[in-house]
């Protein structure tokens, strides 16, 4: 039998220099130049397109990321206008529940007004129609006590006097009463 190490002591006395270490120049010339061939025929059909691509994507991603900024100022502007709508909103209704109030409150007012006139008209009327009816009660109640005084009278001189000098008597009689 034949010893391996022998085998491989004998091959590598059989190679000079760099084959030596394992290394095949003609495979190194060979390898580089496929290396360099393919390196170009990538270069020349499919580096363009795939810079040209990632620029794209990069000029898409700038252009988000700008976006993304716009529309955060433009946020941040709207939100700013909102609350000045909510605030100018709040002062106007303020301003229409104050004047709300004051109008209530001269609807009142005019109400109050309203009534206190028309109570005076109504305590003049009453006034008046009360002296009217003590006008008339006085006229009735005169009338009554001239009739019991002539009746009176009749009875005490015992006879029948006119209504004229019937008349004349209550009224002098009555003068010296009120003096």
């Amino acid at each position: 039998m034949v010893n391996p190490l022998l085998l491989v002591a004998s091959e590598a006395a059989e190679k000079e220099g760099i084959a030596v270490l394992g290394i095949d120049p003609k495979a190194i010339l060979l390898q580089a130049g496929t290396f360099l061939l393919l390196f170009f025929i990538v270069k020349k059909f499919a580096l363009r397109g795939i810079v040209d691509t990632l620029e794209k994507r990069r000029k898409t991603i700038d252009k988000g990321v700008k976006l993304g900024i716009e529309m955060q100022a433009a946020k941040e502007k709207f939100d700013e206008e909102l609350e000045a709508m909510q605030q100018k909103a709040r002062k106007q209704a303020d301003e229409i529940l104050t004047g709300a109030a004051a109008e209530a409150a001269q609807i009142i007012r005019d109400g109050e007004a309203s009534a206190a006139k028309k109570v005076d008209a109504m305590l003049k009327d009453a006034g008046v129609r009360i002296e009217r009816e003590m006008e008339t009660a006085r006229r009735e109640l005169r009338g009554e006590m001239l009739t019991l005084i002539s009746e009176a009278t009749e009875v005490i001189i015992d006879e029948k006097v006119d209504a004229k000098k019937d008349a004349s008597l209550i009224e002098r009689a009555l003068a010296k009463v009120r003096a």
